[in-house]
């Protein structure tokens, strides 16, 4: 099972918080966030270009890429921002924040003990 944190997503004057999961095999070069459908439109966020990508199994996805937007993680009086590309991925439901992302906002994953923190 995956671990998933409270963050916000930020793009000009709005602001969606939810719960994102932490995915370090969304391996990305560039911090990445994959958004559903409903989360980009609260955040008035329009797909453009479209892309195709490998998934397991040697599956093959689609998704579209949105523009940019803030990833906000707060902890123990503690916060990080990333400027991240978000991608609309087609049939998801939940966010997810690449490796690249986690990396970058300083986020620490114990997965054993189902444990987050920055560092």
């Amino acid at each position: 099972m995956g671990l998933r944190i409270p963050v916000k997503l930020v793009k000009g004057d709005r602001r969606v918080q939810v719960n994102a999961l932490l995915n370090t095999g969304f391996e990305a070069s560039k911090p990445l966030v994959s958004i559903p459908i409903g989360v980009a439109e609260a955040l008035k966020l329009r797909p453009t270009r479209p892309l195709t990508f490998e998934g397991p199994g040697l599956t093959m996805g689609a998704a579209y890429h949105a523009g940019e937007v803030v990833v906000e993680v707060s902890q123990q009086g503690s916060t990080r921002r990333v400027s991240a590309e978000a991608i609309i991925t087609v049939g998801e439901d939940e966010v997810a924040l690449s490796d690249k992302c986690i990396e970058q906002l300083g986020i620490v994953i114990d997965l054993k003990g189902r444990r987050w923190w920055l560092t």
